[in-house]
């Protein structure tokens, strides 16, 4: 879609939709980036219930709000367009068709393709005919009258094909089964079948003549009407369906080469699993769970995330009892995957379920280890932070690591000077030369750790570096895994707010570096959060951020990482708001990501959004009161309450952040200073993210200025002076995101110190350095 070219996108029949093409409906129409696309759908209400997914689906694009539908209900056809169709197909003038048409309109209650098939039909019996002598078409109109019709199309269409040639019908069941198309390779390997009689590609050439299908590009043959379809398929006996389909499966699965298996195996595993009630050989049904499996693992590499759960789900349908006992590493697979596949979709009751049964018949920690590791996913997602850090502890406690529940600020300097001392003298090359990690416990206890940075990121700060330290000491001892590329970028975030920038640049490239190496595209978002988000604005400009953290949502949602999709998103939004980026626009960003979140079933993250659209809004001019975050979004109380429960002081820090920041620029200095003051561990509960703790530390002081010139400089001079001092040391090492800041700081205490001339200065300074760097906000 452009300016100069727009798009019309039309979908028929979506109350056949799958979730998954529901989903990318969804998407699309919901994109705010798609500026100049005109969707349309059509379905049958009539074979839409309350609870239909469609319904669903269409309900969530109406509360996403960034797109503007219209519905039109359009009825069958009236006397009048009944007319002028049969005076059209007949060449003859509407009076002269007036009875036929009102018969046809009783016959077919105005359904365009029952009116169509029904002239087809008088015409083949002969109560329709073209007279020659007359040049003309007749009927009877009486014998129409009394003739006998199915009361449906699907029926009529019946009728008409059970009156071609028994292999024209039988293939077009066959073809009926797959759905509204289907592809010739696949009818070919049918073929092969040594018990067919006839082929079906060759009776399917018939039904095209016949006007029945039409054969596309593929070659893929569709059916010229999903009525067509219905009615091909209603030639199969409701209780032969479950084997017809279960013959052509076993057919497919049979006949098929292993190219072939490849690259139909969704249609094969759907085929097999639609005739699985008729399966009576409990070894066929444990083959179709492995194939199930793999048809999964497949769709899952393909972002598929829906249908490889579908997969899983019909596969542990086919499980029973003795099949954990049996068939123990299947099972315990297919659940596991299976409660991965629900994490990722956000259906969290569905994870727990799968879970508890895979920890109910796990017997060792091995057996149990990917179950704990989804659920501490699972819980941390929904901010039961408690949860999810008890369960990765006492995993961690049994691989033998050693992490104190509590730990003291002594032993975290402790543990971050001996990392400290062993990383700096290693030079970059020799990093990278470690060797792989091989031992199995060791590269599982990575994994845990992993998990374990949102849950201190959130609710224990001080287990950060020491989590950090910990993977980084396992990885010197005993080689580097994929999850080394996350201690090195989280090592590297923790340095950033130790001051130690250069090193913490460095420690990000590495991180990157073993990334590629590893080939981890899994952990990419990880990374990519920890660089754009916390180490790199401490370098660069704070802009060049922006398109880096947007693409990694894009990359979380791909691989399955709705977490760190989301947090990236945020992060956006945190990024954008600090570097000036332009309110409306961004606010209708803020609302899309925000009903992602939502959407995704990430909770704690919604939680952490919502003070960035209150803040957002606030200065848009929507909100009773300026200073306060409490409107449409959020009331700021609820949410100090919540983090209070959940114990994420994280939440509250960004609340009070936001919430200083409106102050000051609503000139509420005093209410400014006492919020200031209640965050002073900004920096440790949001690990020294720059754009928070620049401008904490920026409106902070810029609010003690002030009162100092009003209330005397004793009780401030202390503020004053530790703020300044940072943004000093800021503006040195990055003069692109703070140099502006401390010139204004500077004019401020000029002014304070009554040098009106120096004030002067370094207001123009101030303007000018802001203009330059793009913070337009900062510039006002």
């Amino acid at each position: 879609c452009s300016n100069s070219t727009g798009v019309v996108l039309f979908l028929d029949d979506l109350q056949w939709a799958d979730s998954s093409s529901l989903e990318l409906m969804r998407f699309l129409v919901t994109d705010a980036t798609l500026k100049h696309l005109l969707f349309i759908g059509s379905y049958r209400d009539n074979e839409v219930g309350s609870e239909h997914p469609l319904l669903e689906c269409l309900n969530r694009i109406q509360r996403f709000g960034s797109a503007a539908v219209i519905k039109m209900h359009i009825s069958n056809l009236d006397l009048a367009s009944v007319s002028a169709f049969v005076s059209d197909a007949l060449n003859t003038l509407p009076r002269a068709t007036k009875s036929l048409s009102e018969v046809v309109l009783q016959k077919t209650g105005g359904n365009a393709l029952f009116v169509k098939e029904l002239l087809t039909s008088l015409r083949d019996e002969g109560l329709l005919r073209y007279s020659l002598s007359s040049r003309k078409w007749e009927w009877d109109i009486d014998s129409i009258r009394a003739r006998t019709i199915a009361n449906n199309v699907v029926g009529l269409m019946r009728e008409k094909l059970l009156r071609l040639a028994p292999e024209v019908h039988e293939a077009l069941k066959t073809a009926a089964a797959f759905g509204s198309h289907c592809h010739e390779e696949i009818l070919k390997i049918c073929d092969k079948d040594p018990n067919r009689l006839w082929s079906i590609v060759a009776a399917l050439d018939v039904g095209v003549a016949e006007g029945l299908m039409v054969k596309m590009e593929g070659p893929t043959y569709h059916f010229s009407h999903d009525q067509i379809q219905s009615a091909a398929y209603m030639l199969i006996r409701e209780p032969e369906r479950e084997s017809f389909h279960l013959r052509i499966g076993r057919s497919l699965w049979k006949q098929s080469s292993k190219e072939e298996m490849e690259a139909h195996l969704f249609v094969i595993v759907d085929q097999l699993h639609r005739g699985a009630g008729r399966m009576s050989d409990h070894d066929e049904k444990i083959s179709l769970v492995k194939l199930s499996l793999v048809a999964a693992q497949k769709a899952a590499a393909m972002s598929a995330f829906l249908p490889a759960s579908s997969y899983l789900r019909s596969g542990i349908a086919l499980i029973v009892d003795d099949d954990w006992k049996w068939h123990r590493e299947l099972v315990f697979d297919l659940y596991n995957s299976c409660a991965e596949m629900e994490y990722i979709i956000g259906k969290f009751d569905e994870v727990k379920v799968l879970l508890n049964e895979v920890i109910r018949r796990g017997r060792t920690l091995r057996e149990t280890l990917r179950a704990h590791y989804t659920f501490v996913q699972s819980s941390g997602a929904q901010s039961n932070m408690t949860d999810a850090f008890g369960t990765a502890m006492m995993v961690l406690s049994e691989l033998g690591e050693s992490i104190p529940a509590e730990v003291t600020q002594a032993e975290v300097q402790q543990e971050l000077m001996a990392t400290h001392a062993v990383l700096r003298i290693k030079a970059e090359g020799d990093l990278l030369k470690l060797k792989t990690m091989s031992d199995i416990d060791k590269k599982e206890a990575m994994r845990f750790y992993n998990l374990l940075f949102v849950c201190a990121y959130n609710a224990r700060m001080e287990h950060f570096p020491i989590t950090v330290c910990n993977m980084l000491q396992l990885s010197l001892s005993y080689g580097v895994c994929k999850e080394s590329a996350i201690a090195f970028g989280a090592y590297g975030v923790v340095l950033c707010g130790l001051g130690d920038i250069a090193l913490g640049y460095r420690m990000g490239k590495v991180a990157v570096t073993f990334l590629e190496r590893f080939r981890a595209q899994e952990y990419a978002p990880r990374i990519f959060v920890g660089l754009y988000s916390f180490i790199n604005d401490w370098t660069d400009p704070i802009q060049s951020s922006l398109p880096f953290l947007k693409s990694n949502v894009d990359i979380g949602l791909s691989v399955g990482d709705n977490e760190y999709a989301m947090l990236s998103a945020q992060f956006y939004q945190g990024t954008s708001l600090g570097s000036g980026t332009p309110l409306g626009p961004l606010s209708e960003k803020m609302n899309k990501y925000a009903n992602q979140m939502f959407e995704l079933n990430q909770v704690w993250i919604h939680a952490m959004n919502k003070p960035l659209r209150q803040f957002a809004l606030n200065l848009l001019g929507k909100s009773a009161d300026p200073v306060k975050l409490v409107g449409d979004v959020m009331d700021e109380e609820s949410m100090l309450d919540l983090s209070e429960e959940k114990g994420i002081t994280s939440l509250r820090s960004v609340v009070y952040f936001y919430r200083m920041w409106l102050e000051v620029l609503f000139g509420k200095y005093e209410l400014a200073a006492g919020t200031g003051a209640k965050n002073a561990n900004i920096s440790k509960e949001n690990m020294s993210r720059f754009v928070l703790v620049a401008n904490h530390a920026f409106y902070y002081g810029l609010a003690a200025l002030v009162l100092a010139r009003k209330q005397g400089r004793k009780k401030w001079d202390d503020t004053i002076n530790v703020t300044m001092a940072q943004m000093k040391r800021w503006a040195s090492s990055n003069p692109w995101n703070s140099q502006h800041k401390i010139e204004l700081m500077s004019a401020e205490y000029a002014y304070l110190e009554g040098d009106i001339n120096a004030a002067c200065e370094a207001y123009d300074r101030a303007v000018v350095s802001a203009a330059e760097h793009r913070f337009l906000l900062e510039e006002a």
